[in-house]
């Protein structure tokens, strides 16, 4: 009888032990199911063509902007009397936006070097993308005439260009594509150091007003 009965715990133990490990493989299958199915992580592709393709996408990329005021004066020349009775005179104050940056599809694949985490792009030069008079607050403050003129029709079209070429300049003097360049460095790195660079090298040509 204690034979039997030790045979039967044996038994018992052998079928619990079955059991348990039918238990494990189910649970280990459907852990792997799940991992099958879920959602993957997220992959961030750092190969060149995709660099390029990411910058070149942006296509104008705005970096600085300047808001300049300008008092224009012009006219007529001549002497007091001359300028009575022909003269023709304009004083405009001009509003204007400048604004810098670079334009992305004058990257070249070529510009684009990567180095295991090291990533190398010589951006095109920066230069003037916007130049523009703000309708809005730009007004006529004075017109004078001449007593025998009705004056040209041209005049306040001219001083309009006059003052969107002297705040055009006004902006590079002030170095707005030093700034955009700058700025434009600072935005490139954060981009790529977020996506997984470690080291970034933005190189810029030194940019010119025309």
């Amino acid at each position: 009888m204690r034979i039997l009965y030790i045979i039967m715990k044996i038994t018992t133990i052998i079928k619990l032990l079955i059991a348990l490990v039918i238990s494990l493989l189910v649970i280990y299958g459907l852990i792997a199911l799940i991992k099958l199915f879920s959602p993957q992580g997220v992959f961030i592709s750092l190969k060149q063509p995709s660099v390029v393709t990411q910058i070149k996408s942006l296509n104008r990329l705005e970096t600085a902007s300047f808001t300049i005021e300008k008092v224009i004066e012009a006219g007529t020349g001549g002497n007091a009397f001359q300028n009575i009775l022909f003269g023709d005179k304009i004083l405009l104050i001009a509003h204007g936006n400048i604004i810098a940056g670079f334009d992305l599809s004058k990257l070249q694949s070529s510009a684009v070097v990567i180095k295991g985490s090291s990533l190398y792009i010589e951006l095109p030069a920066p230069e003037i993308l916007v130049s523009s008079l703000d309708e809005n607050q730009t007004k006529v403050y004075d017109r004078k005439l001449g007593l025998f003129t009705k004056g040209d029709p041209s005049l306040e079209s001219k001083v309009r260009l006059a003052a969107e070429n002297s705040m055009r300049q006004a902006a590079c003097d002030g170095g707005i594509l030093s700034i955009a360049s700058d700025n434009a460095r600072k935005q490139f790195q954060t981009t790529f150091i977020t996506a997984g660079f470690k080291e970034v090298i933005i190189d810029i040509p030194v940019g010119k007003c025309n």
